[in-house]
């Protein structure tokens, strides 16, 4: 009974995957978020991945991670706001479809988090910062070995980091997330390129010495930066690592943000600014949240 199963719910994709205790990924299954409208689609899918990862019945713990504040005791999904079906869902509703495992719960980004922090790129840094950049923007913050989930769960929650106000508005404010996230890149892509285009198209336009896309990715770095700037001289992580979708496939831009970073934090940090990307790569939030399993069981 070595091996877990490892639940990620992100706000595109749901990924599911069976991982050994050398945190090999044996089996993967994989579900578009989109396809739910109700939480019990949602979670009647993941019981189907679940049996089919565990067909010899030899797995009895889940991980799950979800893109929502979380704390240790917790009863509902709060604040979930890339899946609306669940918010308000009961924890004991959820662990009701799957009666034959125990489950632990963590923010995604939070397991992530922990298990780059224990056994990936910022694993000699007592304190690191794991930010991922997909659908939405999130973070991850580690303490000598622990999660920080602060006094309500809400550690980490830089998406809605304030960036500035909106303009043409008295009381709405543009957040990292809103203008740094995938689903940011996609509506900028559109209404550069038409009601086709993709965020995919923006780097695509940007490669091509399109003046848009440009001055696009440029705002982007620009905004991107000023966050790493902020979060370096508020939290003060050894390492920031920085994985999602939008980095995986856009590697180049860590740099560049890191760089205009420097030139925003005071004069002893300019040096002391570290990017990198995560060891388990585009699987760190499904292995991390297996690893929660893994940590609990061993009382950690």
């Amino acid at each position: 009974m070595d091996d877990v199963i490892g639940i990620d719910i992100g706000g595109t994709n749901i990924r599911a995957g069976r991982i050994d205790r050398q945190f090999n990924l044996i089996r993967k299954e994989t579900a578009l978020t989109s396809n739910f409208r109700t939480a019990e689609e949602l979670l009647a899918c993941i019981c189907r991945m679940v049996d089919r990862l565990n067909e010899d019945g030899q797995v009895n713990r889940i991980g799950m991670a979800l893109p929502a504040p979380w704390k240790d005791g917790m009863e509902r999904i709060m604040d979930i706001t890339n899946i609306p079906c669940l918010e308000n869902m009961r924890m004991a509703d959820v662990a009701h479809y799957f009666p034959d495992y125990t489950l632990y719960f963590e923010n995604d980004v939070n397991a992530a988090a922990l298990l780059e922090a224990e056994h990936g790129s910022s694993r000699l840094h007592p304190t690191s910062m794991y930010i991922t950049v997909s659908t939405g923007i999130g973070g991850g913050i580690v303490v000598n070995g622990r999660i920080h989930q602060g006094s309500h769960g809400y550690a980490g929650e830089i998406g809605g980091m304030i960036m500035a106000r909106r303009e043409g508005t008295s009381g709405a404010y543009e957040t990292l997330e809103s203008l740094c996230s995938g689903m940011a890149l996609e509506e900028t892509s559109k209404r550069c390129y038409g009601p086709q285009a993709a965020a995919v198209t923006l780097f695509d336009k940007y490669e091509q010495n399109d003046a848009q896309a440009i001055s696009a990715v440029n705002q982007w770095v620009e905004h991107f930066s000023d966050a790493i700037a902020t979060l370096k001289q508020t939290l003060d992580p050894g390492v920031f690592v920085v994985g999602g979708a939008v980095i995986e496939h856009n590697q180049w831009l860590l740099e560049l943000a890191a760089e205009r970073a420097r030139d925003k934090v005071l004069e002893q940090l300019k040096d002391k600014i570290h990017v990198t990307l995560p060891t388990f790569g585009p699987d760190a939030g499904l292995i991390g949240a297996a690893y929660l399993a893994y940590i609990n069981d061993r009382g950690a």
